[in-house]
């Protein structure tokens, strides 16, 4: 047998992996090109007007805040310089496609004005790692080729990533583009096989492909703004650029005028130069006849109205105080606005309009701005030359009243976002509560302008008069803007207003005797058109003096109104003027006070201007009260009946009555809007009734009384009580007594007590509602002594005699209070000088007490899982008077108790009660216990019953598989009334638990009711439940929920139900949802119902997830959805219906839809029917589809009728969104008739496409 024999030699060192440093490195330079704004801008920009991410590019004091970034400004003059540096224009898209050696990336170009495409390549990481651990770079060779005018191929470029990186890196390549005639095809080849391999991070990304248009681009008229920086800075993203340039559009503004000053200088000769401006004034000007974004091309200079809108740049250029204290000036409208969306001009003008309180209105071929600033008198109308002498008055309803407004304005000082500054109206704001509104304040920057627009918003809301009336041909002559003066005798209270009869220099002679006087002001309407005012120096019968002859002599016949400090004229802005075309005009004009413009400005207090002389106080009583009887016979008993009526009062809303026997007292009849009540069962004696009337600003009238009138009815008075009785108690003195036959008329038994046995001194006790015929007088002392007496009070006020003093003691029974107050009182210096003194059981009472107290002090939830009954805490709260009792006996396994507490209190400020009772017990690991806990509570102007109670039987730690078992009924009810509201509401809970098995049943109902609205709700759900396998997340669960909703305003009526039905297993789970509303308002209704159905199945749990996801897999879903959807409206314009349905199906990757919408609409104009269809499905990477849509449509001029459909199918590359191949055929069909002509036309066109390839057939 050979021997072989060797023996180990000499150790090397271990091998020790190295990494290479990274040799492929990028950086990304942005170059941006921004418009920053249409037409020229002033001021020119500065590194430190230039923001990105909200920080300065450089500091005041020359430092910078980022390295590298350059720019370029243009300020948009028509022949300005191109950008160097942009030679073209690129429009990027995002790829995002990886790049394999069987799967090239194709793109194809049909845009044959491009100059060169763009491509740029991403390597997330660029490296390979050796068998020993080395980890060095890679290399992948690829190439681009280009196909032009669909010919073959041509390399255009072949290169290769050679090195090593572990971060992402970048590299763009641009290919130039020959010319075309078709367009061109790209595509990127990559040579080296990719490698599959952990060791190998070879993947290479197609990131984006970008057009280039070559071009030396001036953008005339377009402010520009260029700049580039490293986006290393940004971690390779753009920031937000954002410039403030040193000034504004170049706009046309008068010669007189200093932009920067806000001050006129001289007359104004009605020439324009061009200048940066904010005077909203100017602005307005500028959008309307500028030709490029204006409306220049329609409007022209001599079509607007340059003089008014002077008057108005200048009110907005007045100086008015900024709000911040001091002295500090601003001046009172300014407009830096940047408008950046399309709107119609009239949006846009009205928009600006409002910045400075105006409107907008075409009239005589001319733009016309009106703004709400000071002004005078214009035209004056009276009952004189106002058609039928009556105007009609209107104001907002208290739904519209706003208290506070929150008005968004741009806070420069914040990089121009939006701030919000709050505005309130202490005032309002306690008539009518906290009401807000949202403005939005358009070229607002500054927080006191948003400021003073808010208290404007809230005090023309809170005034909002109006006034509507029809006068002559004058109607013509004022405008919208102007302001008006109304007299009106009706609501004045005496003549202000009528027509000259003469005039004669300073004197005026008017068309009758007025109560004019010295001092006051008399305004005429003058030949020209306007009103003229004078201050009257004498008056003698019907002439008039004046101070000063007017500048026109007024006319004979014209109309005059007087103005005086105790009745002014109403005055109103001209809002809208309409011609009936019947040779008159219908005025409408809002409420002007010339004190609100100062008030807002400067916080000057605001005069009520006197309208009206007529006593706001004065309400006509009624007339004619009577009183009268009359008898019947009821169960065998005869009995009178007090019968008064009256004649109704004007203005009356209601009426309050009295009434009184035999000179008693006054005894109060129910409020009432009738004429007249009775009362039965009255008693012979002598009557008096007196009645007042009450109108709509509660404001009621003297008492006016009927004759006193004699009646024969039931004789003598009431029985008096019956054996009146007073027994003793322990703190207390209780009251009995009996009722006489035939006194079931009986309203309360009256009880008086004192101190002494004298009926002076006797003083009210209480007052015991029938049938009650006990009383106790708790809360006394030991040993208090009291006399008492009683009567009875029938319904109708009548009284019977007193009945004899009896006396009453309270208890001074030592052992009767010691076993009703237990340890509480032997803690006292009293009660331990009684323990001395009687013998009883010490141990007792100490056992008695710490019971108590564990019963009184301990918080009882009644339901832990029910919220509503988490309110009701079992607690002590010191009552003036109260009762406990407890019955309890103990055993080694069990306790059984019952416990009842009763407490009561009556004071000056409220009156309340307390029952609170619990019986229960308890043997070995079973409980049981009944709960109840009631509740009242009134207050002068509020009051409060509640009661809640709950039945529940449990059984603790029964096995580890069961655990707890418990059933429990729990039951809170509550009522509240206050002089604001109403509420009662319901809440039930029904629960069982049997382990992981439980079923819930709960309810909840509410009524409320207060000054605005009317709302119910009832909310109810039916559950049942099992947790799978002990897991909260895997259940097995069916349930039924319903929501029903009643709600009724003076605006609106609204009502819903709601319904869910689902079941879940597992994953597996079905449901029905259907919801029903119907809601109803002034001119307009509204139907609609939804209903869905569903049933998917999730597959997987999240640990099965997990695993999925580490193989590169996706969970898949089961589902099947069905939803539908319809509505009605219907207003006094158009009525519309609406139905959608909508159902799919998913099972993993395949998915198929169903999709309809059919809409019907009839209005005052146009009929019109739409229907659309869309049936969609897919499986994986194949779609198809069918798209149908039919329209029709009628009005007074043509019938349309128009249908479209298209049937598509189409397949992706594997696995990406990327199109391979498209198939589609789409047809249109529409004919057109109408008054002149009749019109069809078909269109087809069959299409297809693949790989890039596309034909397609058209036909018409």
């Amino acid at each position: 047998m050979a021997k072989i024999q060797g023996a180990k030699g000499g150790g090397g060192g271990g091998h020790t992996p190295t990494e290479s440093p990274d040799s492929l490195l990028s950086e990304s330079t942005a170059k941006i090109l921004l418009a920053l704004s249409e037409g020229e801008i002033a001021g020119g920009l500065d590194d430190t007007r230039i923001f990105l991410d909200d920080t300065p590019i450089g500091n005041s004091d020359g430092s910078k805040n980022f390295e590298g970034v350059t720019w370029e400004f243009r300020s948009g003059s028509e022949h300005q310089e191109y950008i160097q540096g942009i030679p073209s224009v690129d429009n990027e898209i995002n790829v995002g496609m990886e790049l394999k050696d069987d799967q090239p990336y194709v793109r194809n170009i049909g845009n044959t004005q491009l100059s060169a495409e763009r491509i740029r390549f991403s390597l997330p990481q660029f490296m390979q790692q050796h068998d020993n651990g080395d980890a060095t770079g890679y290399r992948v060779d690829y190439a681009i080729d280009l196909s032009t005018d669909g010919s073959g191929y041509q390399e255009v470029t072949k290169s290769a990533f050679d090195g090593k990186t572990t971060s992402e890196y970048q590299r763009t390549h641009r290919v130039d583009l020959p010319k075309a005639i078709t367009g061109w095809q790209l595509r990127v080849r990559r040579l080296t096989k990719n490698q599959n391999s952990a060791k190998v991070a070879d993947k290479i990304t197609i990131s984006a492909v970008a057009d280039v248009i070559d071009a030396k681009l001036r953008y005339p008229n377009t402010a520009l703004l260029f700049i580039t920086f490293n986006a290393r800075q940004f971690n390779n993203r753009i920031p937000k650029i954002s410039v403030r340039p040193k000034g504004g559009l170049l706009i046309k503004i008068p010669t007189n005028y200093d932009p920067i000053n806000h001050t006129y200088s001289g007359a104004w000769d009605g020439t324009f130069k061009l200048a940066a401006a904010n005077n909203p004034a100017w602005v307005f000007y500028d959008l309307v006849l500028n030709n490029r974004y204006g409306c220049g091309d329609r409007i022209k200079a001599a079509q607007i109205e340059k003089w008014d809108l002077y008057r108005v740049a200048q009110y907005c250029d007045e100086l008015v105080p900024d709000g911040y204290g001091g002295n500090g000036k601003e001046p009172r409208f300014l407009c830096d606005v940047y408008i950046q969306s399309q709107e119609t001009a009239y949006q846009v003008l009205n928009d600006i309009a409002a910045i400075f309180r105006g409107m907008t209105f075409w009239a005589d071929n001319k733009v016309n701005v009106s703004a709400d600033m000071p002004d005078t008198i214009y035209r004056t109308f009276t009952n004189a030359n106002i058609v039928n002498g009556k105007p009609t008055y209107s104001g907002g309803s208290i739904q519209n009243r706003y208290t506070q407004a929150l008005v968004s304005f741009t806070d420069t000082d914040n990089h121009s976002n939006d701030e919000i500054e709050p505005v309130a109206d202490l005032k309002l704001q306690r008539r009518y509560g906290v009401r807000k509104m949202d403005l939005s304040a358009i070229g607002c920057t500054r927080r006191s302008e948003a400021n003073r627009r808010g208290r404007w918003a809230l005090l023309t809301n809170a005034n909002d008069r109006m006034i509507s009336f029809a006068t002559g041909l004058e109607g013509a002559i004022p405008s919208p803007g102007h302001i008006i003066a109304v007299a009106d005798s009706a609501l004045a209270g005496r003549d202000t207003g009528g027509r000259i009869s003469s005039v004669e220099g300073r004197k005026i002679t008017l068309d009758r005797t007025t109560s004019i006087k010295a001092g006051d002001r008399l305004i005429v309407n003058l030949p020209d058109g306007k009103s003229e005012g004078r201050t009257v120096t004498a008056v003698n019968k019907k002439v008039v003096t004046v101070s000063v002859e007017y500048s026109q002599a007024p006319q004979k016949e014209a109309v005059w109104v007087v103005d005086s400090d105790d009745l002014a004229v109403q005055l109103y802005r001209v809002i809208n003027i309409s011609d009936n075309g019947d040779n008159t005009y219908t005025i409408s004009g809002a409420i002007h006070n010339p004190d609100n413009y100062d008030h807002i400005d400067s916080g000057a207090r605001i005069d009520e201007r006197p309208i009206t002389v007529i006593p706001p106080n004065v309400q006509p009583a009624p007339k004619n009260v009577r009183i009268s009887s009359y008898s019947q016979v009821d169960q065998g008993i005869a009995f009178t009946t007090l019968r008064v009526d009256w004649e109704a009062a004007e203005s009356a809303i209601a009426y309050e009555a009295e009434w009184r026997r035999d000179n008693g007292n006054w005894i109060n009849a129910s409020r009432t809007s009738t004429l007249g009540f009775e009362v039965n069962g009255v008693y012979t004696g002598r009557y008096q009734v007196r009645v007042r009337a009450i109108n709509a600003s509660e404001i009621s009238s003297i008492w006016s009384s009927a004759e006193e009138t004699k009646l024969n009815g039931k004789v003598g008075n009431p029985p008096k009580p019956l054996n009146l009785r007073a027994s003793s108690e322990v703190w207390g003195i209780t009251l009995d007594w009996g009722f006489a036959p035939n006194t079931s008329d009986t309203l309360k038994t009256e009880l008086q007590y004192s101190t002494e046995n004298t009926l002076d001194s006797m003083q009210l006790l209480a007052d015991v509602p029938y049938p009650l015929k006990s009383y106790r007088m708790s809360g006394l002392k030991a040993g208090v002594r009291f006399y008492f007496r009683a009567r009875l009070v029938d319904k109708t006020g009548n009284q019977s005699e007193w009945t004899s003093l009896v006396f009453g003691e309270s208890s001074s029974d030592a052992e009767g209070i010691l076993e009703a107050v237990g340890d509480k009182f032997l803690s006292s210096e009293a009660g331990q000088i009684m323990q001395e003194q009687i013998n009883f059981n010490k141990d007792q009472v100490s056992d008695l007490k710490i019971d108590s107290d564990d019963f009184k002090q301990k918080v009882i939830s009644i339901d832990r899982e029910f919220d509503a009954v988490n309110e009701a805490m079992m607690t002590i709260t010191q009552f003036s008077t109260e009762s406990y009792y407890e019955l309890k006996e103990e055993s080694a396994k069990g306790k059984a108790s019952i416990k009842q507490l009763e407490q009561v209190q009556a004071d000056f400020t409220a009156s309340q009660a307390k029952y609170q009772q619990e019986v229960a017990s308890k043997f070995e690991h079973t409980a049981a216990d009944v709960l109840t806990v009631q509740e009242s509570l009134a207050k002068s102007n509020e009051a409060f019953a509640q009661q809640i109670g709950q039945v529940r039987a449990e059984i603790e730690s029964t096995n580890e598989e069961v655990g707890t078992i418990t059933s429990r009924v729990t039951t809170v009810e509550k009522a509240t009334v206050d002089l604001k509201s109403a509420h009662a509401s319901l809440e039930q809970s029904t629960v069982s638990e049997f382990g992981e098995m439980r079923g819930y049943i709960t309810h909840f109902e509410q009524a409320f009711s207060d000054s605005e609205k009317a709302l119910v709700e009832s909310i109810g759900q039916t559950q049942a439940q099992v947790n799978l396998l002990h897991n909260e997340n895997r259940i097995s669960r069916a349930r039924i929920i319903r929501t029903e909703t009643a709600l009724a305003t003076e605006t609106e009526a609204r009502a819903e139900d709601k319904v869910q039905i689902d079941a879940r297993f597992d994953d597996a789970e079905g449901a029905i949802v259907t919801i029903k509303e119907v809601q109803a308002k002034q001119d307009e209704a509204l139907a609609k119902t939804e209903e869905q159905l569903r049933a998917e199945i999730q597959m997987g749990d999240e640990g099965i997830q997990g695993q999925l996801d580490e193989q590169g897999q996706k969970l898949s879903s089961v589902s099947s959805i069905v939803d539908e959807q319809k509505t009605a409206i219907a207003n006094l314009n158009e009525t519309t219906t609406n139905i959608t349905q909508t159902q799919e199906s998913q099972f993993e990757k395949t998915q198929a839809s169903i999709g309809k919408l059919t809409e019907t609409t009839a209005s005052t104009d146009k009929a019109l029917t739409e229907a659309k269809e869309q049936s969609k499905s897919r499986f994986e990477d194949n779609e198809s589809s069918i798209t149908h849509i039919q329209q029709t449509m009628s009005n007074e001029e043509l019938a349309q009728v128009e249908a479209i459909g298209q049937l598509t199918a189409q397949q992706n590359v594997q696995g990406t969104e990327i199109l391979r191949a498209k198939a589609s055929i789409t047809r249109i069909d529409k004919v057109v008739a109408d008054n002149d002509h009749a019109y069809a036309q078909s269109f087809e066109k069959i299409s297809t496409q693949f790989d890039g390839i596309s034909a397609d057939i058209t036909t018409i």
